[in-house]
């Protein structure tokens, strides 16, 4: 059998542990700015709400345009965005209603659990933005492709058109 040595706890280990802790923790601390006068914007939580964000301005004001793909849930989810005043006083959101201008004409639209609002971007050529649904399908015989849809507003919330990345036509052949 063999015989150790007095056991002797290690001391410079644990300092050096405990100093690197305490430098790392003040190096990692969070913060925010700003947060006197900070606005707390809520929605429905089954519906994704603020699964996208963006900062808007128009003539009307400042805004929070805030992307909900889930809107509908459970029933369909065709999703939406909302806009929420800034400016003001109150912290409230309204529902846009987007997914009834997303739409292609003379199409079979499949707009259920299309999700739009999944893609929310500005558009500094027009001064609007754009939303996608990812999931918008079209009806082309007996099959269904999910070719998504995006949609353009104007700076005052007006639809310019809404478009389809690669839309089949009755031939099977895409536009």
């Amino acid at each position: 059998m063999l015989a150790h040595g007095p056991t002797r706890p290690r001391v410079g280990g644990l300092i050096l542990f405990l100093l690197l802790t305490g430098i790392l923790q003040n190096c990692c601390e969070a913060y925010n700015i700003g947060l006197v006068g900070a606005k707390l914007f809520s929605g429905p939580s089954n519906e994704q709400f603020g699964y996208t964000v963006q900062q808007f301005i128009n003539q009307q004001g400042k805004w929070l345009l805030v992307g909900s793909p889930w809107s509908g849930y459970p029933r369909d989810r065709t999703g939406d965005v909302y806009k929420c005043a800034v400016d003001q006083n109150r912290s409230k959101c309204s529902k846009m209603n987007l997914q009834t201008y997303a739409s292609m004409p003379n199409v079979t639209e499949i707009k259920e659990k299309m999700n739009l609002g999944l893609t929310l971007i500005r558009n500094p050529k027009t001064g609007g933005f754009l939303t996608c649904g990812p999931l918008w399908a079209q009806q082309c015989g007996s099959q269904y492709y999910a070719t998504g849809i995006c949609s353009e507003f104007s700076p005052s919330f007006q639809i310019i058109r809404s478009f389809s990345p690669a839309l089949q036509s009755g031939l099977n052949s895409v536009w």
